[in-house]
């Protein structure tokens, strides 16, 4: 991860390349926040390419100069493929001149992609490199062109930087109608296809990778022919949640070698598409079991304490949500009538819920546990007053150890509780264990995936759930569904546009009332008009444990 140090309001030292950076909307001066001892290392896949190297070389020795100055160092590592023209020796001696900290590996024969990820599997055997830097050795991407490309990089703090002919501002002199075409509807063809998201130039290998990025390309990715893995690699980031952007560059002619692909080479990239699409399809379905993992990915969002055994991260929303009545009240609407005398509502919180069901139902023996350090101490202290209410600071599977079969439950109670954990399923099963065999169980969660965001990930949620998904999870879990539907359809929208598009933070009180007194009053009547909605915020299970399970 990048470190921020301090703003240099005197902008970049050195200078071949500032005319470009200065268009970028002041990226300059925010990207200096983030350059401290940052180290790239520059992988150039080559074969008999010993007639541009030196071209290359001096390009990339001039922005390392730069660089430099910047706090940012660079080295570079040759990934050859059974060159027979000396571009090896050629390269060495020239690094050697220059000054430049270069290495070499034999890739074999194999194709373009293995041989990148060959160079960053290489690369990244060194701990101390932050990012990967890939570019042709042939001449055609301007190699000075480095300075701008990780400096935008950096200042996004993106996963991947695509250096790019056809966003605006870029530009491909001496380019042929017929190339420029092929290229465009390459991109084309992998954003249909593959899934490739925003970027318009995903055939280049122009680009600056970050290391956990990188790491996970060679863990995860298939390499694909020639032109297709760089599409893939870029689709397959964006499936893990990396975020992949672009910046304009001016893409040459290059100076040795053909520039036009052939027809085989064409062929397998639009069949190479198909099994990047099946592999992208397969994470974003992996995806939303941990959307936790995928969010971390985004530097856009802010880690907080995920372990429910510990502390929880979010307390204050926490606190401010305790207020919402109108909220917590449709909650346990939902699941009164299914509830009986002992009940047990595992993850607490502040107790809120058991607070509500215990003054609702007086002859009944509220259980209420909490094992988060930071949280129980409150709910102690809210449920003190009411005699039917049991706080313990203490998990499922310590309560299950504890209690004997003539001391199970009627009911077990989930809250927004669910998502924080990651073995979903296993923890149903305790809660199967832990009911009597005609009892009940019931789950309030966020539905959603694609609603995920900053508040999601600040609190710690795994995932958001959708109906089939909630439902699989009971079944395996060995429960038989009663009643499972979607919830509050209004406040999608509001959920959306604060923690998906504004990326807000946090949640404070005047959201939180604003949300109780008015949206939670609109969501009742609709939810009225339309018991059992397609779509909403929320979804809200009830369940008896089958016998045979």
């Amino acid at each position: 991860m990048v470190e921020t140090g301090r703003l240099r309001l005197s902008g970049w030292p050195g200078g071949g390349r500032t005319s470009r950076i200065q268009t970028l909307g002041g990226i300059a001066l925010v990207a200096s926040a983030y350059m401290v001892s940052q180290r790239g290392t520059v992988i150039m896949a080559t074969r008999n390419e010993a007639e541009s190297i030196p071209v290359v070389l001096a390009e990339i020795d001039e922005a390392a100069s730069i660089l430099r100055r910047s706090g940012i160092d660079l080295d570079v590592l040759l990934v050859d493929n059974l060159s027979v023209d000396d571009t090896v020796t050629t390269a060495m001696s020239i690094g050697a001149s220059l000054g430049l900290k270069m290495a070499h590996i034999e890739a074999g024969p194999s194709d373009i992609g293995r041989a990148h990820l060959d160079g960053y599997r290489h690369a990244l055997q060194d701990q101390t490199v932050d990012f990967v830097v890939t570019i042709d050795a042939d001449g055609q991407h301007d190699a000075r062109q480095i300075c701008d490309v990780v400096r935008t990089f950096l200042a996004r703090r993106s996963a991947m930087t695509v250096g790019s002919r056809w966003v605006r501002g870029g530009s491909s002199p001496g380019t042929t109608r017929t190339r420029a075409l092929i290229s465009r509807v390459a991109n084309s063809l992998a954003c249909r296809v593959s899934g490739v998201v925003k970027i318009h130039d995903s055939t280049t290998s122009f680009r600056v990778i970050r290391r956990d990025c990188a790491e996970l390309l060679c863990e995860r990715s298939k390499a694909f022919d020639s032109y297709g893995f760089f599409s893939a690699s870029v689709a397959i980031a964006q499936a893990y949640g990396f975020v992949v952007d672009e910046v304009p560059i001016e893409f040459r002619p290059r100076l040795v070698g053909s520039a036009n692909p052939s027809l085989a080479d064409i062929s397998t990239y639009a069949k190479g598409l198909l099994t990047v699409r099946a592999q992208v399809k397969g994470i974003r379905v992996e995806a939303t079991k941990d959307q936790a993992a995928w969010a971390a990915r985004n530097s856009s969002h802010r880690a907080q304490s995920t372990d429910v055994d510990s502390t929880f991260g979010a307390l204050q929303e926490l606190n401010y949500l305790a207020d919402s009545d109108n909220f917590f009240s449709w909650i346990v609407d939902q699941f009164e009538p299914h509830l009986g005398h002992r009940i047990v509502e595992v993850g607490a919180g502040l107790g809120t819920v058991a607070q509500i069901i215990a003054k609702r139902r007086p002859n009944s023996l509220v259980t209420a546990i909490e094992p988060a350090v930071n949280v129980f101490g409150d709910l102690q202290a809210n449920t003190a007053s009411l005699p039917n209410v049991t706080a313990l600071q203490i998990t499922s599977r310590e309560l299950l150890a504890e209690t004997n079969v003539d001391q199970r439950f009627d009911s077990v109670v989930y809250v927004n509780v669910l998502e924080h954990i990651l073995d979903d399923i296993g923890e149903l099963k305790c809660a199967h264990e832990l009911l009597r065999p005609d009892g009940t169980l019931a789950i309030f969660v966020p539905a959603m995936p694609s609603l995920y965001g900053s508040l999601d990930f600040k609190s710690g949620h795994h995932r958001r759930y959708v109906r089939e998904g909630l439902k699989t999870v009971l079944d395996d879990a060995g429960f038989d569904i009663i009643d499972l539907r979607y919830l509050d359809a209004a406040g999608v929208f509001p959920y959306w546009l604060m923690y998906r598009v504004l990326n807000r933070q946090s949640l404070d009180s005047a959201s939180a009332g604003i949300y109780d007194r008015l949206i939670i009053p609109v969501a009742k009547v609709l939810q009225s008009l339309a018991p059992n909605p397609p779509f909403g915020k929320n979804l809200v299970a009830v369940a008896r444990p089958r016998a045979n399970a």
